[in-house]
């Protein structure tokens, strides 16, 4: 059951991490007729505690930021990244402007003051998001643009 649960994504529990406390003395199952076939299956309802991470639409999270680029940002909240659009990220009350010719790329304040670029740690605000079961397929958007959000080491 660890290898079938463990490292999955359900829309219902989000992000399943790791599972434990299997309960086998407290296994249930019946087996099911296959009809004119001879055989069968059996069907197990098996107790099991995880730890899931199921982000939610309005929640603050921190992350790091995995990719610049002119379109954006993504940042990288556990296993989910959340892409931070450039009309999610820069207003007039932190004016950041894509500097591409500033080695490496980053967002950065006319003042200089504010900088976030490959490994920067951000406070994101998730506006939605999109479950798969597939992991690499889940994903969010995101923002900054809210009082406390933003860059944490600058």
């Amino acid at each position: 059951i660890v290898q079938e649960v463990e490292n999955t994504c359900s829309e219902r529990y989000g992000f399943i991490l790791k599972v434990f406390n299997i309960d086998v003395a407290r296994l249930e199952g019946k087996i099911m007729s296959t009809g004119m076939n001879p055989g069968g299956t059996a069907n197990f309802v098996v107790p099991y505690d995880a730890i899931v991470f199921k982000p939610f639409r309005g929640e603050v999270l921190n992350g790091i930021v995995k990719q610049s680029a002119q379109q954006g940002l993504f940042v990288l909240c556990g296993p989910l990244q959340v892409f931070i659009a450039k009309t999610n990220l820069s207003d007039e009350s932190n004016r950041l402007v894509w500097h591409p010719d500033n080695s490496p790329p980053c967002w950065m304040s006319d003042d200089q003051r504010t900088v976030i670029k490959d490994g920067s740690q951000l406070r994101v605000r998730i506006i939605g998001v999109r479950m798969n079961p597939d992991m690499s397929n889940s994903s969010a958007v995101g923002t900054i643009l809210d009082d406390y959000l933003g860059p944490l080491d600058s």
